[in-house]
């Protein structure tokens, strides 16, 4: 095993999830309202999708991406309708139909959230493809082995990053009490609101 290949991968993983984004938002709303292993289900499914993208750039699946690409407005618009259900759901605290949910749910739901929310990003695949040129792994499809390496690597760096802001979430829940909680929902619902009319106003405005 060329070690420096997943560590390249760690590093790759955690500089793609570091940015703040509607899935780091929606970690720390999670992480507040409903524990760290709902948040941290988020990322973790954010760090899959991070996995399946980095897989296409690295094996070099040009049919996989182009298609994926060729969709990027039409996934774009999903994304954007999920991020608005999903600010109306934080504005809202608790819907019902969740409040008596079981945990593992709420954790399998958090996970699908988002895994679908990074999905809905194709260009994400460029993204990687740049990266890896930069750090001189353009060949990747060339050895199986050395790609497997670096899409584990950007898995866990992805899920270190999610793990580290959701565990730093949940240290200071204790702090919040149910009036900050509420405002801290109602922020996340309008950031959200501005993410998904970022992800729509994409396609419509050009």
């Amino acid at each position: 095993m060329e070690s420096w290949v997943f560590l390249k991968g760690i590093a790759v993983g955690i500089a793609v999830a570091a940015p703040v984004g509607p899935v780091g938002l929606l970690c720390v709303q999670r992480t507040l309202q409903d524990g760290l292993w709902v948040g941290l289900a988020s990322g973790l499914g954010a760090a899959t999708a991070d996995g399946i993208f980095s897989a296409i750039a690295g094996f070099g699946l040009a049919a996989v991406a182009g298609f994926l690409t060729e969709h990027r407005d039409l996934l774009r618009l999903v994304g954007g309708a999920v991020l608005f259900l999903l600010a109306w759901r934080a504005w809202r605290r608790a819907p019902p139909e969740m409040a008596d949910a079981p945990v593992h749910v709420k954790v399998l739901s958090g996970f699908a959230t988002g895994l679908a929310i990074t999905l809905s990003n194709p260009m994400t695949i460029m993204g990687f493809v740049g990266i890896f040129a930069g750090f001189g792994l353009g060949e990747l499809q060339d050895g199986v082995g050395r790609a497997g390496e670096l899409i584990i690597g950007v898995f866990i760096g992805s899920a270190m990053w999610w793990l580290g802001l959701c565990a730093g979430t949940a240290a200071l829940k204790p702090r919040f009490g149910p009036q900050s909680l509420a405002w801290t929902n109602r922020m996340a619902a309008v950031m959200l609101v501005g993410f998904g009319i970022f992800a729509i106003g994409s396609v419509l405005v050009r």
